[in-house]
């Protein structure tokens, strides 16, 4: 999904910024539960091998229709997710911290 632009992969960081933390924990679950909200699917779950760090999202489709030159439309489905979201009360513009 990474060649298609439908996976990214990301790192938490300590609070200075200098250090990666790769240990799972409350962050990693944290980032996980907000991108499967989004509708993305997160490494995490993989049965075979867990890659933590990887978010993924092919809005249905497999290798085969991309390779085929499909591609999903999936702006509307995030932008009404976090709508949805900011009216339940569930997030807001610093639902990822004051960081970013």
């Amino acid at each position: 999904m990474h060649n298609y632009g439908l996976a990214v992969d990301f790192v938490i960081v300590s609070g200075d910024g200098r250090r990666a933390l790769w240990t799972e924990g409350e962050k990693w679950t944290r980032v996980a539960a907000i991108a499967k909200s989004l509708g993305f699917v997160w490494g995490g779950d993989f049965e075979l091998f867990r890659d933590f760090p990887h978010l993924g999202m092919s809005g249905g489709l497999s290798t085969r229709d991309l390779q085929k030159g499909w591609r999903p439309n999936l702006v509307p489905r995030v932008a009404s997710s976090i709508s949805e979201m900011k009216l339940k009360g569930k997030m807001d513009d610093s639902f990822l911290g004051t960081r970013y």
